[in-house]
């Protein structure tokens, strides 16, 4: 938990806030590590001790403890476990250290809840707690003292907490809760789970939203938040089926969010102005207005040039014909010529395609008949109108003529969204609300009647025609195309393809059953998207972060992980995605979020679209898949790995993805380049950690020698050559150079020493390789010796080394490796006696002939005296060479001056 900080800044004001700020992060940090056996094998202490005090925060709230004890409790349950906590060895049961005062009170004060035991009569309200939790009651002399009768309520509060995350079949664990509750409240209690199928994202949220509320009508109340749903408890179970009632509270939800976001439902297309059916549901004079602001747009955008005037000459002589173009002419129907006449062309483009929304089907020459009529169009005019293209023709040359202008096209869609909306009631009344309950009952899992039957389909997915398949999921019903305005942007929607052999090349038309088409839908209109793309940009697919409540949450966590993601989206300006500032997250760790208009997180705009789990689809521009991949993964970690939420996740390319509770990360479509630095794909906590503290030693390297503008380029190199340590410096040292004409080594080492040190170790904890001990060695003989040419320059640093390499890549056949290396060893004493103010003498020899013979192990052991091998790798090693030169000759005593080294001590005769 070192590497992890925390996300609420603000000073706790309820109890529930306080221990997720304070008492639950010390926990992890004492006990992450403590694994448990037996029947909580699998966990570790720090999680049973979460569990135990989040449900007791919950029960202690139903069972109306009084507010001065809830504390108390809280504090016993933190510590319950005393002979887990002990670790003197000598096996002490929990009886006998809840009646050891001191180790009791450090305990206490270890989990930071001493401050809730005030009083004598706290710590001995908690010290009973502590021991009957365990199964030990009264057993001594303190039997015949009189105790308030509340502590057996409170007892069995605790003793079902700790029974709560119990690793037993889940019937018998409920059956043993139930049975303290029953105790707890002074009343019969019983549980009762709801699980949903598939999570697809604010409309599962929304579902149990309903069911919640419905459930509460019948009694129940919130106990505990699983990723897979939730868990209620009541005094009895409602025995009749909920589906229908949960399924008209789901769809009252569903309409209330399109109502408010009517914006989104009213898209000004290149087709014209097109109005969904979610929208007509709603009040027609606000849907009017949203029109009449598209056509404001669409009429400040208006320019008479070359290509309007193709648009006119396409419509006209090329596809009406002449004839027809002078026959209109003739009753006054000319083209449009400016901004106005452009606006009123669109609207009455967006009078015909909402009339051609009406169900049962009205024909293109009914709709012109009809509008005719609204906009004042004589029958003479109505006829020199049937040769031109009912959408696209006939608005361009009808507009001029219009005798009622804009009431007459408002009149239009009023009456349009009217018959739309008698229409789709009579459908709702005969189908609608049948998809609906198909939907709850095979979405929601309740421990009542269900009537879903999972082989009608299956057998609804075989016998579909593959034309008409959904391509966001499964098929369950009725598809119908999928209009990518009301998608999320950059959103995939062929998961797989239905073009059939032989067919054609372009892409096949999107369907999608209506659950699958109102989920990407709501995703739309709840979120704060990206709003300016470039045609570029559009292309890249977002990825889908979804962070789940850990299993056994309590509601409350819930709250407060709802206010959080509130103030997050009140941070986008405007309607816009945050972002995290990469300078500051790179170099310090620091996350501020700040408003960004192209690439970020979507964070969700309403409560009631977090519940089990939140999709955060997060976007970004101008980069490849990898690094959107390793720069999502970054974001999603600094979140669940919070102080204050600790929440699992997953990061996918999909909307929709498997719950489990069994894996605390999954990133799903690593590349084969990244798997050793983000491992395997599937995390536990300490894993996660472990990947968290990779990924931000990789930023600080690459701010340390990158600007920020060409980190995310450095980031892909660095992520890449993880698999290889040597790859490593090569990277940083090039990039160095590319940034840089002249760099200081000296002071780029020092940015880099610890985070790249920490990398490795990470990358690499038991490894220390014949090739890097090599390396070291003659590095620190360089910089002890001073082998090094005139001055601190890279290729001076170098020299020893190249020649070393040189001398490789020249190497004859006839030439053995005792001839080579005492060559190099001459050579280079000549070369240094030639650049000092002093005669080199036999010191340095030996030191030089010490350094090449540490060379020549690493040419032999290392590359098996293969000139090919080495020279593959002489960059790197080159790099590497450089920089274990600084981090030797930084950790030298300081010098007096460059002359003051073993050349003072040498001899200066000559033979």
């Amino acid at each position: 938990m070192s590497n992890q900080r925390r996300l609420l800044n603000r000073p706790p004001k309820t109890l529930e806030e306080r221990y997720f700020s304070e008492i639950r992060p010390q926990l992890y940090k004492r006990h992450a590590a403590h694994h448990q056996y037996g029947v909580r094998e699998g966990t570790t202490l720090a999680e049973h001790l979460d569990s135990a005090c989040q449900f007791m925060l919950t029960v202690s709230r139903i069972g109306g403890v009084p507010e001065d004890k809830r504390p108390v409790l809280l504090a016993a349950t933190a510590v319950h476990d005393l002979n887990k906590l002990d670790l003197s060895g000598q096996k002490r049961n929990v009886q006998t250290l809840a009646r050891n005062r001191e180790f009791l009170q450090e305990q206490l004060e270890k989990a930071c809840v001493l401050s809730f035991v005030v009083t004598e009569n706290d710590f001995e309200l908690a010290r009973k707690l502590i021991e009957r939790h365990s199964g030990h009651n009264r057993t001594d002399a303190a039997i015949f003292l009189p105790e308030d009768p509340a502590i057996d309520r409170w007892a069995a509060m605790l003793t079902g907490a700790d029974l709560f995350d119990l690793g037993i079949a889940e019937s018998e664990r409920f059956r043993k809760v139930q049975k303290e509750l029953t105790v707890a409240f002074d009343r019969p209690s019983k549980l009762f789970r709801v699980r949903v199928s598939e999570d697809r994202g604010y409309i599962t949220a929304l579902l149990l939203g309903a069911c919640e509320e419905v459930l509460q009508k019948y009694g129940l109340t919130p106990l505990a938040i699983f990723p897979d749903g939730e868990l209620f408890e009541g005094e009895t179970l409602p025995t009749v089926d909920l589906t229908t009632e949960i399924a008209a509270c789901w769809q009252a939800k569903i309409d209330l969010v399109f109502g408010n976001n009517i914006e989104q439902l009213v898209k000004p297309l290149k087709d014209g102005i097109k109005i969904s059916n979610q929208a007509i549901g709603h009040d027609t004079e606000t849907v009017l207005t949203v029109v009449e602001a598209c056509l404001e747009k669409k009429k400040a955008g208006f320019k008479l040039d070359k290509k309007f005037q193709t648009t006119i000459s396409k419509w006209g002589d090329e596809k009406a014909g002449s004839v027809a173009v002078s026959s209109a002419a003739g009753v006054g129907l000319l083209p449009i010529a400016n901004a106005e006449e452009f606006a009123i062309s669109e609207g009455l483009k967006a009078a015909y395609l909402s009339y051609r929304k009406v169900k049962p089907e009205i024909t293109p020459n009914q709709v012109w008949d009809i509008i005719a009529r609204h906009v004042g169009l004589s029958d003479t005019q109505r006829a020199a109108l049937e040769p031109f293209d009912s959408q696209f023709g006939r608005p361009l040359f009808a507009a001029k003529a219009m005798a009622n202008s804009f009431e007459g096209i408002k009149e239009a869609l009023r009456e349009s969204i009217q018959m739309r909306r008698r229409s789709e009631q009579q459908e709702q009344e005969v189908e609608l609300s049948e998809e609906i309950v198909a939907a709850v009952a095979r979405m929601l899992n309740l421990p009542v009647a269900n009537h879903f039957n999972g082989i009608d389909e299956l057998n609804a997915y075989i016998d579909a025609n593959p034309e008409k398949r959904c391509s966001l999921g499964s098929t369950c019903g009725d598809t119908e195309k999928l209009s990518a305005p009301n998608m999320p942007p950059g959103t995939k929607v062929q998961v797989f393809s239905n073009r059939l052999p032989g067919g054609s090349s372009a892409e096949p038309a999107r369907k999608a059953e209506l659950i699958a088409s109102l989920s990407y839908q709501l995703m739309a209109v709840g979120s704060h998207f990206p709003r300016v793309f470039s045609p570029k940009d559009k292309k890249l697919a977002p990825f889908y972060l979804h962070i789940s409540l850990p299993k056994g949450s309590c509601p409350e966590l819930l709250r407060i992980w709802r206010e959080y993601l509130l103030g997050l989206a009140r941070i986008g300006a405007e309607d816009e995605p945050i972002y995290v500032d990469e300078l500051k997250l790179y170099r310090d760790n620091i996350i501020e979020f700040k408003s960004d208009k192209k690439i970020g997180l979507a964070v969700p705009t309403r409560p009631e679209f977090t519940h089990t789990t939140v999709i955060i689809p997060v976007f970004w521009a101008n980069v490849n898949a990898s690094v959107a991949l390793f720069k999502s993964l970054r974001l999603a970690l600094e979140l669940s790995l919070s102080l204050e939420f600790g929440f699992p996740f997953t990061l996918s390319g999909n909307l929709e993805v498997e719950i489990s509770s069994d894996i605390y990360g999954r990133v799903e479509g690593i590349p084969a380049a990244l798997q050793t630095l983000l491992g395997s794909g599937q995390y536990s906590r300490q894993e996660a950690e472990e990947i968290l503290k990779r990924l931000r030693c990789i930023g600080q390297l690459a701010i340390a020698v990158a600007s920020i503008q060409k980190a995310d380029d450095c980031l892909y190199d660095l992520a890449r050559a993880a698999a290889q340590p040597l790859d490593l410096y090569y990277v940083l040292l090039r990039w160095t150079l590319r940034e840089q004409d002249e760099p200081n080594l000296s002071v780029i080492w020092s940015r880099i020493r610890d985070p790249l040190n920490s990398l490795l170790e990470s990358l690499m904890p038991n490894e220390n390789t014949l090739l890097t001990k090599y390396l070291k060695e003659a590095a620190q003989i360089a910089a002890a010796a001073n082998l090094k040419g005139s001055s601190f320059k890279r290729t001076s640093l170098a020299e020893p080394f190249t020649d070393f390499t040189a001398a490789v890549r020249s190497q004859k056949p006839y030439m053995d490796l005792e001839f080579m290396f005492a060559s190099l060893v001459q050579q280079y004493h000549t070369r240094l006696d030639r650049i000092r103010d002093h005669v080199v003498g036999v010191t340095k020899r030996e030191q030089i002939k010490q350094y090449y013979d540490i060379l020549r192990k690493l040419y032999e052991e290392v590359y098996q005296a293969r000139p090919e091998k080495l020279l593959a790798d002489k960059d790197k090693l080159e790099a590497a060479y450089l920089f274990f030169w600084q981090e030797a000759y930084q950790q030298l005593p300081k010098r007096k001056s460059e002359d003051n080294s073993d050349d003072s001590v040498e001899t200066t005769t000559s033979v």
